[in-house]
């Protein structure tokens, strides 16, 4: 308790962070046909390949030229789309870089792809060596140069050891990269693995291999990237194809053309599809590309890695709000039971509030529209020369639901506060020191193509906060009033927990979240009898810095954990607070207020409180 306590010195300073809002501006991809978003169909880059050459403007006509049942969107352009950007490639108006055929580094499986080592390269040399660093990429390599040294394999001109060799070193080349693309400034890297639970075994080993290195290696170099469990998922869907509305056996969706046996999704079109609904009933386009609705699979899988870290830090954002709101129903008491004397000099109050809290994430990002509830009772005595003190108990609940259909979280509080106040002429303060447990049930719901994966979750935590409020108070017949301000400070921890459910599920370690917000404004009361009505207005700043990350953690594949930012929330924000107090009996008083936070960037919040208050 010292040590957190010991904490709150240091929250009036801006402390350090690495992370910032993930506002995406652009979206940047490299790699193969697992990303290419139809590089070949501007004619002027062919393949090289003279079959594929041959049939590809006649395909492109009829909405192929991309290694999908076209003319449906890949899943680099559908992921783009998420986040309003543009997904298309770089040479039709796009910063999609990725071209099919490509290999790591090293000549593609089509004559002309440029390898994904060079991609990055020529990226970066454009831009001068430096990355944008709010920026989304897609990085897909490595199934070519896989499928490259299973077939010297099979053809025994290497051994399997040699082919393993082989692929590690393929990765490595990914790496180094990839480490350059970081170094250079990307902050946010989607790399996904190889399916190495599919194919042959030579083919299942050569792929293990090759993702062990990969992941393995970008940690090793201090790359942040998240990985896209793709062998999980593929596992996931074709264990249940039914609930994913694909037919069993189906095959291919696309009829392979003349010339052509392998990765013949790119000369696929509404012509050459086996049934007409092919593109939606089949997971597959050819042998190893996705069909439309396998890639509306992947998208939406990726998606749900980048936005997850973000909704989760939801868990530490809200119990800031509702604590303030905790912290402005007892300094609504405090002046009532100082004018308020019973013959013992004691006062219980009462107060029920009920809030409208959204949290808006940033473009692309699902919000967090919730309504909290809390119920108070306060215990206080008045002490000579005008001192007051009391303890109050809080129940508190928020049902908080994560747009987009993505499911929600419950937020329970029980809290205690001790709180002293004093009036010193025109001169008063007040002081408020509360500490509250916290537990979450969370229900994070993805959907995936036509599906809903369910995960939930189970998690506690707390919320220690010292406040207080000083004023002057200026006398004007029935008219009071004066300049206030106020300092709150928070230290709200929530325990690291892991979901379950599904191939989406998730694992998040702890969060500490530090606020410390000072406020500074005017407040006003009239004294009508039986009525007292008042108002008050103030400007708050968040002085601690809002910049942290959520760190996550796939729980289908042990692989690295990747860390994105919190929502951020703005630093400044007005905050109103009106109502009236109501003489009910000698020693009963009634309250009801309105409160509302006007101009802060991401938030929306306004609600309000009965109460009362006995003298005994």
């Amino acid at each position: 308790m010292r040590a957190r306590v010991g904490l709150f010195a240091v929250c009036m300073a801006a402390y350090a962070g690495a992370a910032s809002a993930q506002t995406f501006n652009q979206f940047v991809g490299f790699g193969d046909s697992t990303v290419d978003s139809g590089w070949y169909r501007n004619l002027a880059f062919p393949t090289g390949n003279a079959t594929v050459d041959a049939a590809l403007p006649a395909a492109i006509a009829n909405g192929g030229g991309v290694s999908t049942t076209g003319p449906g969107p890949v899943s680099s352009q559908l992921l783009a789309s998420y986040f309003g950007l543009n997904g298309n490639p770089a040479n039709q108006g796009g910063a999609n870089y990725a071209i099919g055929g490509a290999r790591n580094n090293q000549a593609g499986s089509y004559p002309n792809a440029v390898s994904t080592v060079t991609q990055i390269s020529n990226y970066l040399l454009a831009s001068g060596g430096i990355a944008n660093r709010d920026a989304l990429y897609l990085i897909g390599s490595g199934g070519n140069d896989v499928s490259l040294y299973v077939g010297r394999v099979n053809a025994s001109t290497i051994t399997l050891a040699q082919g393993e060799q082989s692929v590690g070193q393929s990765a490595a080349d990914f790496v180094t990269s990839v480490r350059s693309l970081s170094a250079a400034g990307a902050r946010y890297v989607i790399v996904p693995n190889q399916p190495q639970s599919f194919g042959t075994a030579t083919e299942r080993t050569l792929r293990t291999t090759y993702n062990q290195t990969l992941w393995s290696g970008l940690a090793a170099n201090n790359v942040n990237f998240i990985p896209v469990d793709f062998n999980g998922m593929l596992q996931a869907v074709t264990g249940n194809l039914a609930s994913f509305g694909f037919i069993a056996g189906g095959g291919p969706a696309c009829i392979a053309p003349g010339g052509v046996t392998s990765g013949y999704a790119l000369l696929c079109t509404p012509l050459t599809l086996v049934a007409p609904d092919a593109m939606q009933t089949h997971l597959f386009a050819d042998d190893i590309h996705l069909s439309t609705a396998g890639q509306k699979i992947l998208a939406d899988y990726e998606y749900s890695l980048v936005v997850a870290p973000s909704m989760i830090s939801m868990l530490a954002e809200a119990p800031v709000k509702t604590r303030t709101s905790l912290i402005g129903v007892i300094q609504n008491q405090i002046p009532i039971s100082q004018r308020q004397q019973g013959r013992s000099g004691f006062n219980t109050w009462l107060s029920g509030d009920i809030s409208r809290l959204k949290i808006q994430n940033n473009s692309g990002f699902p919000d967090d529209p919730g309504t909290p509830v809390s119920l108070t009772a306060g215990f206080d005595y008045k002490m000579p020369s005008n001192w007051l003190a009391g303890v109050a108990i809080t129940v508190g609940r928020q049902n908080a639901s994560f747009s987009q259909n993505f499911g929600g979280f419950t937020q329970n509080e029980f809290a205690v506060s001790a709180y002293a106040a004093h009036n010193a002429g025109p001169m008063w303060f007040d002081v408020i020191a509360t500490y509250g447990t916290l537990g979450f049930d969370i229900k994070r719901d993805v959907p995936i193509g036509i599906t809903i994966q369910h995960n939930t979750a189970s998690v506690s935590g707390s919320n220690l906060s010292l406040a207080g409020e000083a004023g002057h108070n200026f006398q004007n017949g029935a008219v009071t009033h004066g300049p206030v301000a106020g300092l709150a400070l928070q230290q709200l921890r929530i325990n690291g927990f892991t979901e379950s459910g599904s191939f989406t599920s998730l694992g998040f370690t702890a969060q500490t979240r530090n606020s410390a917000i000072g406020s500074a404004g005017y407040q006003v009361a009239y004294d009508a009898g039986p009525w007292r009505p008042f108002a008050k207005a103030s400007w708050n700043h968040e002085f601690a810095s809002a910049s942290r990350s959520v760190t996550a953690t796939l729980t289908t594949i042990s692989a690295p954990s990747y860390s994105m930012p919190a929502v951020s929330l703005g630093p400044d924000w007005a905050a109103v607070t009106g109502g009236t107090t109501l003489k009910l009996a000698a020693n009963m008083t009634g309250l009801l207020a309105l409160s509302s936070t006007l101009a802060q960037r991401s938030v929306t919040a306004y609600g309000g409180q009965v109460g009362i208050n006995v003298a005994f």
